[in-house]
């Protein structure tokens, strides 16, 4: 039986390939920048845009790469396997971040990046695999993920008590890590991953992606 054009076309992550080529021209266009990013003084002074366009500007190409190719490769499988769930994950995390910086780190003046967005679709996609392989019995994938979610904690906790962040360099620069960000991400994707709405594994095959291993 062949598919439809619809749906070959509903297969497509065009989120995230359009939201990661926002971040892509925002990087390249300089000019932008200060204008989109979240920077304490310029919400004081009502730029509540900030709020949401500082997930899509990053401090340097390093930042940039890292950042926007996991978003890419994780948003896609997220948005291929439950695009609600995805869209919902995505926009909830870049709601609450921000204001969860603002209350709790009164003292960071400068935020950037879609590293926060980047923990919530992990987060996001761990959990789908574990719902799907409960109903499977797939129970040694089920502690591989759950592993892989003790991960992502114990990064937190490396970026909170060293202040240094994993996968870019910081030393030698002025960023600073904000695993508050992550946090927040972590806990959005977990709690959208956890909503009912079944995963469609007839539809989307990447939801088979290692049962017959």
């Amino acid at each position: 039986m062949k598919s439809s054009p619809l749906n070959i076309i509903k297969q497509v992550p065009y989120v995230s390939l359009v939201l990661s080529a926002v971040a892509l021209l925002v990087h390249l266009y300089y000019p932008m920048r200060p204008h989109l990013l979240y920077t304490r003084t310029d919400l004081a002074d009502a730029d509540f845009w900030r709020l949401i366009s500082c997930h899509w500007v990053h401090l340097n190409t390093g930042h940039l790469l890292w950042s926007t190719l996991t978003f890419l490769v994780l948003g896609s499988v997220c948005e291929i396997m439950d695009r609600g769930k995805y869209v919902l994950t995505v926009g909830a995390s870049a709601v609450f971040i921000p204001p969860a910086i603002w209350l709790l780190m009164p003292h960071l003046e400068v935020y950037g990046g879609l590293s926060g967005l980047d923990c919530s679709l992990y987060t996001l996609l761990i959990v789908i695999f574990i719902k799907r392989d409960w109903h499977i019995q797939k129970w040694k994938w089920i502690i591989f993920y759950a592993v892989t979610l003790g991960l992502l904690a114990a990064k937190i906790i490396y970026e909170l008590t060293s202040g240094l962040t994993i996968f870019v360099n910081n030393i030698h620069t002025n960023m600073v890590p904000v695993p508050l960000a992550h946090l927040v991400g972590g806990v959005v994707g977990f709690v959208v991953g956890m909503l009912g709405r079944p995963i469609y594994f007839c539809r989307f095959r990447l939801a088979y992606i290692h049962t017959t291993m």
